[in-house]
């Protein structure tokens, strides 16, 4: 029994070899262009983010004296369309004190802070800053005035 050889021939395809290198650039190409999109969604969900309302109440405080005091203000935040924005982070800091909170249900908070206008002033200033998700951050230098009652 003779024993035969099997025979392998390979076809040469100068085309698949030349266009090989072009097929994984585009590749590399898309798969870059998709992870960017995939990430850009995950680090900013919303392509277009919403403005919102910020109102405090009261806009001006009083304090009576030269010591420290502490003032309570409650905060809203709503959109455009007067929804309340639950889970907007709130910062006041000012004269001395900052406090922060984040808003309820129904996009309130109430904040203290313990306020302190030097002497010789007569009134101060205090800031406001709100982020919540999917809107445009908001912040308010010289928002909220205290003043001191003249007793």
């Amino acid at each position: 029994m003779q024993r035969r050889k099997k025979r392998v021939y390979f076809i040469f395809n100068e085309d698949a070899v030349l266009g090989l290198p072009m097929r994984l650039t585009v590749s590399l190409i898309i798969g870059t262009v998709a992870l960017i999109a995939i990430l850009s969604y995950i680090l900013n969900p919303c392509l277009f983010p919403g403005r919102m309302i910020i109102s405090v109440n009261p806009i001006v405080a009083t304090i009576s004296g030269s010591e420290p005091e502490n003032v309570t203000f409650m905060v809203y935040v709503n959109t455009t369309d007067g929804h309340p924005i639950s889970g907007a982070s709130v910062l006041i800091r000012g004269l001395g004190g900052a406090e922060a909170g984040f808003t309820d249900h129904s996009g309130k908070v109430l904040l203290q802070i313990r306020v302190l206008l030097e002497a010789g002033t007569q009134e101060g200033y205090v800031d406001i800053s709100v982020k919540a998700a999917c809107r445009e951050p908001f912040e308010h230098q010289d928002m909220i005035k205290i003043v001191k009652s003249n007793r």
